[in-house]
């Protein structure tokens, strides 16, 4: 089973931050979600530069 974890950014855009196969392996969320917050937090830094 493929597994993707997204956010919305906040201009409501989607944002793809990891995606995988589960299948096999119970621990895909606790080792995706901390890389999908990292990711996100990233992006959000990057956004603010931008804005700035």
């Amino acid at each position: 089973m493929w597994r993707v974890l997204f956010a919305f950014d906040p201009h409501r855009q989607a944002i793809l931050l990891v995606g995988g196969n589960k299948s096999g392996n119970k621990r895909w969320y606790k080792e995706n979600i901390p890389i999908a917050d990292q990711r996100y937090q990233k992006y959000l830094e990057k956004l603010k530069e931008e804005k700035s």
